[in-house]
């Protein structure tokens, strides 16, 4: 269970999250971000039949992860849970990842700012991703983001910008995972069938270094 937090706002992090969520199919991508527009928007589902957040009903009982899969949309080959409502019950959270779990990867688009559902979130979290922008402001924002986490693994990934990437992460203080092309533009809307092939050898890198730790 990865979760991909941005550093500072306007980084790219939930079209990393896409991606990686991409990369590592089977898996399921977990929106907990209600204020970040909706991970269904950054992969081109929004209008895909399947439940969002506000849909689904898990008062009692145990949620099966085969008709959790099967209730949501999907961007390719990844069932994508969206945030749409204005806060996520933590208790829910939890339920929805302990079913997810299941399924085989799971990656968390994560809120910048602490609340109950991000804290619920990084319980279940056997890494954060980091992505931090590679200027001052940039890292020095993406250092207190990291400060505030618990004590669980962290890595950052690195946005091109005016300082190497390899400073960068010391400056953050978590090892560096990866350097992603410097952001052009406005928001990117992820092809599910055509990833960008830059931020998907950074995710498979991420992959296959969690995959190494796990196995060691």
């Amino acid at each position: 269970m990865i979760g991909v937090v941005g550093g500072c706002g306007g980084v790219g992090a939930s079209t990393f999250a896409a991606v990686l969520a991409l990369v590592a199919a089977p898996a399921l991508l977990v929106d907990l971000d209600v204020n970040g527009g909706g991970v269904d928007v950054v992969l081109g589902v929004e209008q895909a039949s399947g439940a969002r957040w506000s849909g689904l009903r898990l008062e009692g009982g145990r949620l099966d992860p085969a008709a959790l899969a099967e209730g949501l949309p999907r961007a390719g080959p990844v069932p994508v849970l969206a945030a749409d409502t204005a806060a996520l019950d933590p208790a829910a959270v939890l339920q929805v990842l302990d079913a997810a779990g299941a399924l085989g990867v799971v990656v968390l688009d994560l809120p910048r700012a602490a609340c109950p559902e991000r804290e619920a979130g990084l319980l279940r979290c056997d890494l954060v991703v980091v992505v931090a922008r590679a200027d001052v402001a940039g890292l020095v924002a993406a250092h207190a983001t990291v400060s505030a986490l618990p004590e669980l693994p962290v890595g950052v990934v690195v946005r091109r910008g005016g300082v190497e990437a390899a400073g960068a992460a010391r400056l953050v203080g978590a090892p560096l995972l990866g350097v992603l092309p410097a952001l052009a533009g406005g928001p990117l809307t992820i092809d599910p069938a055509r990833p960008p092939r830059s931020i998907a050898r950074v995710a498979a890198g991420v992959l296959t270094g969690l995959e190494a730790r796990t196995v060691a």
